[in-house]
């Protein structure tokens, strides 16, 4: 059936409706409304699967893509989406401060000039007519996924922001970016009533039309709230917590599915924090992750609907080997240890310190996340038993996000450092298991997602190799090599991947869940309304 409207509800609203500046997962979720990619991914397998592109293909050696445009592709204006915007796009995000997608489009040949401003062009990708060609500088396995799923920008609306020639134009702060005039996607922007709702309506030039005519976020302090405004039939889609599994199934008014998440729940130790660089020690690491139980904290804060991890690639990845990794069972005696083969001594008040340094930090997460609150309680109770003094705190997700992302360490500001000792917080996975992104030394700019400042020569090999040995054999035992690395030298105590949990109204038909889908919703494009 044609017509009505979806409401999405969720815990924050987004911070930008640009794909290129994006950096959060609220902001993903509606801004991939928007705007469209040459490439998708299937919500139940990960596979990568047609969008803008109705062909793809790389090469053998992983350093040629090839997209063939759908024919008559359009805007929501009405004017043509080429390929010509796809490069747009591109050089958007080469010349973005706040990208964390650069990564995705340096490997482009070409890439490096125009970011440094000695090209004004990117001389590796070619558009003829419909077919576009992208000549990498060295194999990019992930490059289908990666480059293939950007959010295309018309270059009509954005343009004027760039100068070819001009290294320091950019588009971050265009006001466009916060109330788009132009789609290339299923949906099109009406309007954004901050901390309210946004409403974005049918693009009826998308190639691929939407049965309903309205799809609309509407974010909500709390988890309560938002479940309260699930069953109550005020919002139709929205994912919940373990605790309230029992109660959702038994409304009379709502589908249940239950999925693995393609992410997970961590603590991140801040490797440049001034006064607190004992966080660079492993073993000081590897003793915090001793001395929490992860299984406790699993049964508090997701009722056992997760799995502990160690390392980074989420169990759902085709890419998933945990054999011979340190499981790293909770063990108290076993974390004192380490602390004081490491030099520390416990002192009357019963926390470690060394040279005069006490071993105290704070953990900081955003309010209202149920299980992030379960694993910040139980953390300050485990590690004070530990002799390791835990402040709390809890803060708004906004604010949190700002802190994580902004270099304003009193000591280490200059070198990139934030203001936080350690976070709670959580990664959203994509379908590819690059964690280039993440982990690497070069993705630790302002904005960027390797915001503890871990920096790790063999673990950089580790991510390129995973990057460029593209036979699957070779990749899967790249990418294990790095989680070795990681499982041994825990820059975060990776916590656990709980089950994901969505709910939705009876009356909307056509939505497929998968861990790969963006939170589990695969194209609205699909849905109907009863």
């Amino acid at each position: 059936m044609q017509g009505g409207r979806v409401v999405l509800g969720q815990l924050a609203d987004p911070r930008t409706l640009n794909p290129v500046t994006l950096t959060d997962l609220y902001s993903d979720v509606v801004t991939s409304r928007i705007y469209a990619s040459l490439t998708s991914v299937d919500a139940k397998t990960g596979e990568v699967v047609p969008s803008l592109a109705e062909q793809f293909d790389i090469a053998a050696d992983g350093k040629l893509l090839t997209f063939q445009l759908r024919d008559g592709l359009k805007f929501s204006d009405g004017s043509p989406l080429t390929g010509d915007d796809f490069k747009f796009t591109v050089m958007a995000t080469l010349r973005s401060k706040k990208t964390n997608h650069r990564g995705a489009v340096e490997t482009i040949a070409g890439a490096r000039d125009f970011i440094d401003g000695t090209a004004t062009d990117v001389s590796g990708i070619n558009v003829d007519g419909n077919t576009i060609t992208v000549s990498l500088v060295n194999s990019f396995c992930p490059a289908l996924t990666q480059i293939g799923s950007l959010g295309i920008i018309p270059q009509s609306v954005f343009g004027k922001y760039l100068a070819p020639g001009d290294a320091s134009k950019n588009l971050d702060d265009a006001p466009e970016n916060m109330a788009p005039p132009v789609a290339s996607g299923a949906f099109v922007f009406e309007e954004w009533v901050p901390n309210d709702h946004i409403t974005l309506a049918r693009n009826d030039n998308y190639w691929q039309k939407a049965n309903i005519d309205e799809w609309v976020h509407r974010p909500f302090p709390n988890q309560d709230a938002l479940n309260t405004a699930l069953k109550a039939g005020e919002v139709d889609i929205a994912h919940f917590e373990p605790k309230d599994l029992q109660d959702m199934q038994s409304s009379g008014a709502l589908q249940v599915f239950k999925y693995p998440e393609l992410g997970y729940t961590f603590i991140g130790w801040n490797q440049l924090r001034g006064g607190k660089e004992f966080l660079q020690d492993k073993t000081v690491r590897q003793a915090l992750t001793y001395g929490l139980n992860m299984d406790e904290v699993m049964d508090k804060a997701v009722l056992g609907e997760g799995t502990r991890l160690t390392s980074h690639t989420s169990p759902a990845s085709w890419a998933f080997d945990a054999s011979a990794f340190n499981a790293y069972k909770f063990d108290r005696g076993k974390a004192e240890q380490l602390l004081q083969d490491a030099g520390w001594s416990k002192g009357d008040d019963g926390v470690y310190a060394k040279d005069g340094q006490k071993l105290e930090l704070t953990i900081v997460t955003n309010s209202g996340n149920a299980g992030r609150e379960a694993l910040l309680q139980l953390a300050a109770e485990q590690y004070t038993a530990i002799g390791v003094s835990v402040t709390p705190r809890t803060e708004a997700f906004d604010a949190l996000l700002s802190r994580i992302n902004t270099s304003r360490d009193a000591t280490y500001a200059g070198q990139g450092g934030h203001d936080f000792d350690a976070v709670i917080i959580g990664w959203s996975l994509t379908a590819d298991p690059d964690m280039y992104s993440i982990f690497d030394s070069n993705s630790t700019h302002p904005g960027e997602n390797n915001f503890i400042q871990y920096k790790n020569a063999d673990l950089d090999k580790a991510i390129s190799d995973s990057r460029t040995r593209c036979v699957p054999a070779d990749r899967k035992a790249a990418i294990k090599a790095a989680n070795q690395i990681l499982n041994d030298e825990q820059p975060y105590n990776f916590g656990f991947s709980a089950s994901y949990l969505l709910g939705v109204n009876d009356r909307v038909h056509g939505v497929v869940p998968g861990a790969f889908a963006r939170q589990g919703q695969a194209a609205p494009e699909t849905w109907w309304v009863q």
